[in-house]
């Protein structure tokens, strides 16, 4: 019997600021769209103000219950 659990080899740890700078290098002048549970959306929302995003430029809609 096989597992179904794909396999997979990308990244195990959390996102954070070094983690976007390692893949984007400087994040570009954008819209950023963060959805999700409210811890979530909050810690995004805080490493992306870090980060040098201005807040006009962080959309957001958080959701729980699940």
């Amino acid at each position: 019997m096989h597992k179904s659990r794909p396999h997979w080899d990308g990244e195990r740890e959390k996102i954070n600021s070094q983690m976007l700078e390692k893949h984007l290098g400087k994040l570009p002048p954008a819209i950023y769209y963060i959805t999700g549970p409210p811890g979530f959306v909050a810690g995004m929302r805080a490493m992306l103000a870090e980060s040098g995003v201005d807040d006009d430029n962080i959309r957001t809609e958080e959701f729980g219950g699940y």
